[in-house]
C-alpha cells in the first residue's frame, strides 16, 4: 500500500468538518434576515393598527357631533317606540334583545342618513346656530361630508333590508326620498313643508319600527290610524323649533313662520301653537278614555293619558311665556323631546285596544 493511500483517510477525516462549518456560517445570516423580516412585519402591523385606531376614534367624534342635536328625538323615538311593543304583552328575552339590537342599528342609520345631508346643505345656518357640528367645527371637510353621504345612503337601505326584510328596506328608501325632496331638490322653502317634513318623518319612524316588529311577531301590528294620528300631531306642533333658530334661519334664507310674520306678529304664532297643544292633547285623552274600555291595559292608558295632557299643556304654556331664545331652546330640546317619547308610549298602549 502506498504512502499516499495510507494518508487518504486521515486527510478525509481532517477535511470533512469543513463543509459542516460552512453550513453553520450560512445559517447565521439567514436567521438574522428572518428576525429582521419579523421586526418589519410587526412594525407595519403596529403602524396599520395605529392608523385604524385613529380613523375609528375620529369617526366616533364625527358621528357624535353629527347626531348630537337630534339624538334625543330620533334615536330616543326609536327606543321608546320599541320598548312598549316588547312589553305589551311581555316577549321572550332573546326575541326582545334581538329586536332592540335591530332597532338601534336601524335608528342610527336613519338619523345619520338625514343629518349628514341636512348639515352638508346647511353649513351657513349651522355656523350660527350649531357651531359644534362636524363641518363648522372643522372635524370634516365638505368633500368628507359628501363621501360619508354616499356611503351612508348605500349602506342604510342595504343594512335595513338585511336585518329585517323587504318592508324595512322600503321604508329606508322612502325616508331617503323625503330627505332628498326637502334638503336637496326641489328643496321647497316654506313653513308648511317644514311642518309636513316632521309629520312624515314621524310616520316613517313609527312605521319602520312597526315593520321590524311585525317581521318577527305578526300579532303586534300597530294600526295605521294610530301611526297617522301621531304623525299629524307632530306636524302640527313642530313649529316651536323655529323660535330659537331665528338668526341662523335668517342667514340661511329660510322662510320660517317667525321670519314670515315678523317680530311684531310672532306672538300670534306662539298663542296658536299653545292652543294646538291644548286641543290635540285633550282629544288624545278622550280617545284614550274610549279605547281603554276594551284594552287589557286600561290603567296604563289612564295614567299615560293624564300625563300627556299635563305635559302637553305645560309645553304649550312655556311657548307663550318664553322671553328668551334660551328658554325656547330648552322647551324644544328637553320638554318637547320628553313629550314626544310619552306620546309614542301612549299610542302603543292604545294599540292594545285595537
Amino acid at each position: 500500500m502506498s504512502f499516499h493511500r495510507l494518508l487518504a483517510p486521515e486527510e478525509n477525516s481532517i477535511q470533512a468538518p469543513a463543509p459542516h462549518r460552512s453550513i453553520h456560517r450560512e445559517k447565521i445570516p439567514s436567521q438574522i434576515k428572518t428576525f429582521s423580516s419579523i421586526s418589519v412585519a410587526l412594525a407595519d402591523f403596529q403602524y396599520a393598527a395605529t392608523n385604524v385606531s385613529s380613523f375609528l376614534n375620529h369617526e366616533v367624534l364625527v358621528t357624535e357631533a353629527l347626531l348630537r342635536s337630534n339624538a334625543g328625538t330620533t334615536l330616543g323615538g326609536f327606543l321608546f317606540a320599541i320598548i312598549p311593543r316588547l312589553l305589551l304583552p311581555p316577549m321572550p328575552l332573546y326575541s326582545a334583545l334581538e329586536l332592540v339590537v335591530k332597532i338601534c342599528v336601524v335608528g342610527v342609520g336613519f338619523q345619520y342618513a338625514m343629518d349628514i345631508v341636512n348639515q352638508r346643505m346647511g353649513v351657513a345656518e349651522d355656523t350660527v346656530n350649531k357651531p359644534y357640528r362636524p363641518i363648522p367645527g372643522g372635524l370634516i371637510s365638505l368633500r368628507g361630508a359628501d363621501a360619508r353621504w354616499v356611503f351612508a345612503w348605500i349602506l342604510f337601505p342595504l343594512l335595513s333590508y338585511t336585518l329585517s326584510g323587504y318592508w324595512v328596506g322600503i321604508w329606508a328608501l322612502v325616508w331617503q326620498a323625503e330627505v332628498s325632496f326637502c334638503y336637496v331638490w326641489p328643496k321647497p322653502n316654506n313653513p308648511v313643508v317644514r311642518n309636513l317634513f316632521t309629520g312624515v318623518a314621524t310616520f316613517i319612524i313609527i312605521s319602520l319600527v312597526n315593520s321590524v316588529v311585525v317581521g318577527q311577531h305578526l300579532g303586534r301590528n300597530m294600526p295605521l290610524v294610530l301611526r297617522a294620528s301621531l304623525a299629524g300631531w307632530a306636524g302640527l306642533i313642530i313649529q316651536i323649533q323655529e323660535f330659537h333658530d331665528v338668526e341662523g334661519d335668517r342667514i340661511a334664507g329660510k322662510k320660517t313662520l317667525p321670519l314670515v310674520l315678523g317680530e311684531t306678529k310672532v306672538w300670534l304664532m306662539r298663542y296658536a301653537t299653545c292652543w294646538v297643544f291644548f286641543t290635540t292633547h285633550a282629544l288624545f285623552l278622550l280617545w284614550g278614555l274610549v279605547l281603554a274600555q276594551s284594552s287589557s291595559w286600561p290603567h296604563g292608558i289612564y295614567a299615560a293619558g293624564a300625563m300627556q295632557v299635563v305635559l302637553g299643556a305645560a309645553v304649550g304654556l312655556r311657548v307663550i311665556w318664553s322671553d328668551s331664545m334660551a328658554k325656547d331652546r330648552e322647551t324644544y330640546f328637553y320638554w318637547l323631546t320628553v313629550l314626544f317619547w310619552l306620546m309614542i308610549v301612549y299610542i302603543s298602549l292604545l294599540s292594545t285596544a285595537m
